[in-house]
C-alpha cells in the first residue's frame, strides 16, 4: 500500500467514515476520540494483535487501515504514551509511523515487537518531539536493529529514561549504544536489567559515562547481567562521574566477588557519592564480601534503601553490616532469605535502637528462632521509627518468641503498623501471645499470619482485645486501630465477631460504636463522685455518638431513650443537688429582678 501525504488525510479528514477505514467498532471509536481531540479523553493508545482493554486497545486486523491512525495520532495534543505490542504482518506500517512524526504530546513510548528495518521511520518523530521522556524496548533487539536504534537515539535530546529491560542486547550491540550515550547527558534513568550485559559492555559503558559532561543520571539498573570484577570496576571509574546518581540496582550478577565490591567501594567514599538505594539482592554473597561492602557503605550516610536479600550472610556478615550502617540514614532494610542466627540478630537489634530513620526491616525466610527473635526485639522499645517489620518464613518461632515482641508493643515509642508472620504455625499459643502483647498498643493496624490451627480459644483473646465488654471502660480501653488480622482472603476464617470489630476500627469514633454495640444501658454511678460537673460531658459524648447509631442499627427513637435515661440517673441519683441547684438558679433570678426594680423606683 502506497505511503499518503498528510495533505490526503488532512482533506479527507472531516468526510472520511471512520467504519470504512476499521476493522471494529471499538478501533472506529478510538479514531473518533483522536479526531475530535476531547482532553482527557484518549491519553494512551496500545497497538496490538489481541484485546486487553476495550478503551485503549487498537486491535490491527484486515480492514484497518494504520495510515489513518498513524495521521490521526500525529496531530492528536492529548496522547501522552504509546505502546507498540504487536505489528501483524500489516502493508501500512511505514504510513502509520509517517503520521507518527508529526506528533509533539507523546512523552512515553514503549516498543515491545522486533520492527526491524521499520525502526528507521521513527527518526522524524523522535527527532522533533522535544516531549518524549521515556523510550522503553521490551523485547530482543537483533543487530542490525541495535544499529538503527544507535542511530535514533543520535536524534534525541529530551529523553530522560532509556529502558532496555528483556533486550538481550549482548555486549557486541551495547557497544554501539553506549557510544550514543555519551551524547545523552540529559538521560536520568537508564535500565539495562536482563540484557545480557558482560565485561565488554561494562567497560563500554563506564568509558561513555566517564566521557558525559556532568551526566544527570540517577538510577541505573543492571540486574541479572553477566556483570564480572572486572566489568565493575571499568563502571565504577564512569559512575564517579555522575553525582547524581542516588539508585544502583547490581543484584543477580553471581561473577562479583570481593573484589568486585571493593571497587564498588571507592564510589561509596567519594565526597560526590549521593547513592541512597542499593540493590545486591541474589549476588552470591558470603560473609567475607558482606564485611567488604560493609567498609564501603560505612561512609555513605546517604543511604537510606539497602537490599541484600537471597545471599549467604552470616552472623559474622551482619555483625559487620551493622557496624558499618550506624552511620547511614537508613530507611528500609532487606535481610530475607540469609543464615545469620543469634549473634547476628543482637548486631541487628542494637542497629535497629541506633538507626532513627529505619521503617522497614525484612527478614523473611531466615533460621530466626525463640532466642533469636528475643535478641532482636530486646533493644526495640527505644526504636520509635520502624512502621514494618517482616518475620514470615521463620518457621522455628514459637509461642515463647511472640511474647518477647509484648515489651516492644506496649512502648509509648513503638510506631509499628505492620507485623508479617506469614508460613509460622504458631496456633492458639501464638495467637494468645499476640493478643496479649498488644494491650494498650496504638499503632499497628495490619498482623499477617495463617489463621490455620487456631480454635476458639485463640479468636477469644483476639476479640477481649478488641471489645472488652467487661465495662464501659474496658471497652473504651480495647484496641481501636487493628484492621486486619491474617490477609487478604482469610474472612471465611475469621470469626464474624472479629470481622465486625476490624471493620469499625477503620472509623475514626470506634470506641464509641463499641460502647453503644454492647452497653445499652451505660451505668451512670461511677461518675456521681464528681457530682454534676460529668453531667455536660456526659451530654456531648451522646451528641458525638449520635451519627454512630446507623452503624450500630439503632433507631432514632432508641438513641433519644438512652440520652433521657443518662440525663434521668443523674437527675435520680442526685436528686438534692438538682433541686438545690434549679433552686439556687431561681433565687438569683429573683434576687437579681429584685434589685433592678428597687434601683428602679429610686430613680
Amino acid at each position: 500500500m502506497d505511503v499518503q501525504d498528510c495533505e490526503y488525510y488532512e482533506a479527507r479528514a472531516k468526510a472520511v467514515k471512520l467504519e470504512d477505514i476499521t476493522s471494529s467498532q471499538q478501533n472506529a471509536d478510538i479514531l473518533e476520540r483522536l479526531r475530535d481531540n476531547a482532553p482527557y479523553k484518549q491519553t494512551h493508545i496500545s497497538i496490538t494483535d489481541e484485546r486487553q482493554d476495550d478503551y485503549y486497545d487498537f486491535v490491527v486486523r484486515e480492514g484497518d487501515n494504520l495510515g489513518w491512525l498513524g495521521y490521526f495520532v500525529g496531530r492528536s495534543k492529548q496522547v501522552k504514551s504509546l505502546c507498540i505490542e504487536n505489528f501483524p504482518d500489516h502493508p501500512n506500517i511505514d504510513g502509520f509511523l509517517k503520521g507518527l512524526g508529526h506528533n509533539r504530546s507523546i512523552q512515553s513510548l514503549h516498543i515491545n515487537v522486533n520492527l526491524g528495518e521499520h525502526y528507521q521511520s521513527f527518526g522524524p518523530f523522535l527527532k522533533k518531539n522535544i516531549n518524549l521522556r521515556d523510550l522503553i524496548f521490551d523485547n530482543s533487539v537483533e543487530l542490525d536493529c541495535a544499529h538503527n536504534i544507535a542511530l535514533l537515539l543520535g536524534q534525541q535530546s529530551s529523553l530522560k529514561c532509556l529502558n532496555f529491560e528483556e533486550a538481550n542486547l549482548g555486549d557486541e550491540m551495547f557497544v554501539e549504544m553506549a557510544a550514543v550515550l555519551r551524547k545523552q547527558p540529559q538521560i536520568e534513568e537508564l535500565n539495562l536489567s536482563m540484557s545480557n550485559i558482560g565485561r565488554n559492555g561494562c567497560v563500554a559503558l563506564g568509558n561513555a559515562l566517564e566521557g558525559t559532561r556532568n551526566p544527570d543520571l540517577a538510577t541505573l539498573h543492571l540486574m541479572h547481567n553477566g556483570i564480572d570484577d572486572e566489568g565493575l570496576s571499568a563502571l565504577v571509574a564512569g559512575l564517579n562521574n555522575c553525582h547524581k546518581l542516588t539508585s544502583l540496582d547490581l543484584s543477580s550478577n553471581a561473577l562479583i566477588t570481593g573484589a568486585g565490591l571493593r571497587s564498588l567501594s571507592t564510589l561509596f567514599q567519594s565526597d560526590d557519592c549521593r547513592l541512597e538505594h542499593l540493590r545486591l539482592y541474589q549476588a552470591n554473597m558470603d560473609n567475607d564480601e558482606a564485611a567488604v561492602l560493609a567498609a564501603g557503605i560505612a561512609r555513605l550516610p546517604s543511604l537510606a534503601k539497602l537490599d541484600l536479600s537471597y545471599n549467604r550472610i552470616g552472623d559474622e556478615g551482619l555483625q559487620a553490616l551493622a557496624g558499618g550502617l550506624v552511620n547511614c540514614n537508613l530507611e528500609e532494610f532487606n535481610l530475607s532469605n540469609n543464615m545469620f542466627s543469634v549473634l547476628g540478630l543482637r548486631s541487628l537489634g542494637e542497629l535497629v535502637q541506633r538507626a532513627t530513620r529505619l521503617k522497614s526491616l525484612n527478614l523473611c525466610g531466615n533460621t530466626i528462632d525463640d532466642e533469636g527473635l528475643q535478641c532482636l526485639v530486646e533493644d526495640m522499645p527505644n526504636c520509635c521509627s520502624l512502621q514494618t517489620l517482616y518475620l514470615s518464613g521463620n518457621h522455628l518461632i514459637t509461642s515463647v518468641g511472640l511474647r518477647y515482641i509484648a515489651p516492644f508493643f506496649q512502648s509509648d515509642k513503638c510506631c509499628l503498623k505492620e507485623l508479617w508472620l506469614r508460613g509460622i504455625n504458631f496456633g492458639d499459643e501464638g495467637v494468645v501471645a499476640l493478643a496479649n502483647g498488644l494491650i494498650g498498643n496504638e499503632s499497628l493496624i495490619d498482623l499477617k499470619f495463617d489463621l490455620s490451627g487456631i480454635t476458639a480459644r485463640g479468636w477469644a483473646a483476639f476479640s477481649r482485645l478488641l471489645c472488652d465488654t467487661a465495662s464501659v471502660n474496658s471497652t473504651y480501653l480495647s484496641n481501636h486501630t487493628l484492621e486486619t488480622i491474617g490477609g487478604f482472603g482469610m474472612q471465611e476464617d475469621t470469626p464474624p465477631d472479629i470481622l465486625k470489630y476490624l471493620t469499625l476500627n477503620k472509623f475514626g469514633a470506634a470506641a464509641i460504636f463499641k460502647i453503644l454495640k454492647n452497653h445499652p444501658d451505660i451505668d451512670i454511678e461511677p461518675l456521681f463522685q464528681w457530682k454534676l460537673k460529668c453531667l455536660p460531658l456526659v451530654v456531648t459524648w451522646l451528641e458525638m455518638a449520635r451519627p454512630c447509631r446507623c452503624i450500630v442499627e439503632e433507631s432514632t427513637e432508641v438513641f433519644q431513650c438512652r440520652q433521657l435515661s443518662a440525663l434521668y440517673k443523674f437527675v435520680r441519683g442526685m436528686p438534692q443537688l438538682a433541686v438545690d441547684g434549679c433552686r439556687g438558679n431561681n433565687m438569683k433570678d429573683i434576687h437579681s429582678n429584685s434589685k433592678k426594680r428597687k434601683f428602679d423606683q429610686t430613680l
